[in-house]
């Protein structure tokens, strides 16, 4: 049974995390009338834990084999556990497939109100022109059709909203940021940043991250709890359940419609233009369309992929605006598969069960293929590190009785890294939908392909490498290296796959992702980037987002929408 709602708003926006809150909270406080198509399940307070102690639970969080019956794929992402396993998709219930050869972990995959950004890692880092514009420098792919200029403003807007803590380095590569006051970093951090830059030239930061350090609209400072993927309830990090959507709803102009799992966006084949959307109730099962003046897809690279593919028409065979045949092409990720670990001296800090927890560690800035360097040999673009130190018991003491306490007491300081790679953008990866498989909605599945290309190889390998480089130059020992195939485990930094660029013939999304074919649709998270620069996406989601619904509002004023 379908029911048609009667409600016609002017923006309909699927999806509630990084972009789509920040979609609403644009939208709706400029006047606009907007529905909010969450396919999860409300956020609040109540459902955080991270004060909670794993002794309140049923299993003690030691039951690994209870999530993974429901949640096969989801629970090889760490934090989903038995804390917050309810926030993640089931995996039976929405599968996806892969090529028997090709096996692809699509993790971080939510339904409750903020999506990713409740679990997210918060790095919250600049793209710059070295990114925007990578094919200029390299040759390979295409030019973003923006540049670093068009972003810095927005850039600006969004990480004072946000709240960023980070250290202007003043690298080119890497651009300064409006950064609330630095956590400091640890001593064994502070010996690395100094170290590699005197003996490698290479710049360790603090991790530029969306956690509080001063009060700001209402949110309380970082009070290093923590487990921050659990929640936070003085509202300390960046999650848009707390942020952007509860400000979008608080205008009285946004309606949240939970537990909506939206099936494909309607066309007026008359006009050409998006009408709506179809969407599923999760509860009832019931389908029904929501009626509006502009479409808006936030819902994550792939899902909102899979919306545009399972709407395609009699004008669109391969997927609504999809004449350039791109849509679905050049899935990239990031390669997070190479790094190293080792002990660094303890420098008279001692092990605690109940001490505070930074939330954030350091970042090593790309040093690969910049201005001034001799390429690399083997791989185009480039990779940074993201990394963290820690004092622990000597947990391995040996002896018995008193000499083992107190070998036990002696502190170990662990210092460790892991890269993150930029994968090239290339036709061969990327999705399509299955057709000999559905949902328990009755929706068609996306079937992912991806794998590594020999750049990633040569990348992943010098991570490995580079990461001993730096150990050895911070003076730590037992240094431990690692550089392993990506796949299936990638860096959850899904993007492309409705790329935008300037010519129509060879993208799907304008500069304001606004799809070439169909004036009214957007696709505003990572779907339109055009490359997969090395950096964290999620600042660079948010800041597109905003530039594009400008537009999209000026467009409207103008009666061009």
């Amino acid at each position: 049974m379908q029911r048609e709602e009667k409600i016609e708003y002017d923006a309909i926006v699927v999806g509630s995390g990084a972009s789509g809150g920040w979609a609403c909270k644009r939208l709706a406080e400029a006047g606009l009338k907007v529905a909010l198509l969450e396919a999860g399940k409300p956020q609040s307070d109540r459902n955080f834990s991270e004060h909670k102690p794993s002794f309140e639970l049923k299993y003690r969080n030691r039951a690994a084999e209870m999530i993974r019956k429901t949640r096969p794929v989801q629970s090889v992402f760490e934090v989903c556990n038995e804390y917050t396993s309810d926030w993640f998709v089931n995996d039976l219930e929405e599968p996806y497939t892969t090529p028997q050869d090709q096996p692809f972990l699509w993790m971080g995959r939510l339904r409750v109100t903020g999506g990713r950004t409740n679990v997210w890692g918060r790095v919250s880092l600049r793209f710059s022109d070295w990114d925007l514009q990578a094919a200029s420098h390299d040759g390979f792919g295409e030019d973003w059709p923006l540049s670093y200029k068009d972003l810095e403003p927005y850039y600006d807007l969004v990480e004072k909203y946000v709240g960023v803590t980070g250290m202007a380095e003043g690298l080119e590569h890497l651009p300064d940021g409006q950064f609330q006051s630095a956590m400091p970093l640890t001593c064994q951090e502070t010996l690395v940043r100094n170290r590699v830059k005197e003996k490698l030239g290479r710049t360790v930061t603090l991790a530029r991250s969306a956690n509080l350090t001063r009060l700001q609209n209402g949110r309380g400072p970082c009070h290093y709890c923590g487990p921050c993927e659990r929640g936070c309830v003085t509202h300390s990090y960046f999650n848009s359940a707390f942020t952007t959507v509860a400000d979008a709803v608080r205008t009285g102009n946004c309606t949240l419609i939970s537990n909506a799992m939206a099936h494909k966006v309607l066309l007026n084949e008359k006009t050409n233009r998006a009408r709506g959307v179809l969407y599923v109730d999760r509860n009832t099962k019931e389908t029904r369309e929501i009626l509006a003046r502009v479409v808006i897809l936030c819902a994550q690279t792939q899902e909102s992929t899979r919306i545009l593919l399972n709407s395609a028409t009699r004008e669109y065979p391969n997927g609504l605006a999809n004449s350039s045949g791109v849509l679905g092409h050049y899935l990239t990720a990031h390669v997070r598969s190479g790094g190293g670990n080792g002990e660094l001296p303890a420098l008279g800090e001692k092990a605690s069960l109940g001490g505070p927890i930074k939330p954030v560690g350091i970042y090593v800035a790309r040093f690969r293929n910049l201005k001034g360097q001799a390429p690399a040999k083997k791989f185009l673009r480039g990779f940074g590190y993201e990394g963290e130190s820690n004092i622990d018991f000597n947990w391995c003491a040996p002896g018995f009785g008193e000499a083992y306490k107190k070998a036990l007491r002696e502190p170990r300081a662990r210092f460790g890294i892991t890269g993150f790679g930029e994968v090239l953008s290339r036709w061969e990866n990327r999705v399509e939908i299955d057709p000999d498989v559905k949902d328990i909605y009755g929706i068609p599945v996306l079937k992912i392909y991806m794998k590594d290309s020999d750049n990633e190889r040569a990348m992943i390998k010098d991570m490995g490498d580079s990461a001993g480089e730096m150990l050895e130059a911070a003076g730590a020992k037992n240094i431990r290296t690692y550089a392993h195939p990506s796949a299936p485990r990638w860096a959850l930094h899904e993007a492309g796959t409705a790329r935008m660029g300037s010519d129509p013939k060879k993208s799907v999304l304008s500069q304001f992702q606004q799809t070439h074919d169909v004036k009214n649709l957007f696709v505003m998270d990572a779907s339109g980037f055009t490359s997969n620069p090395c950096q964290n996406p999620t600042l660079t989601i948010m800041t597109l987002c905003v530039r594009s619904c400008d537009y999209l509002m000026g467009a409207m004023k103008r009666g061009e929408i």
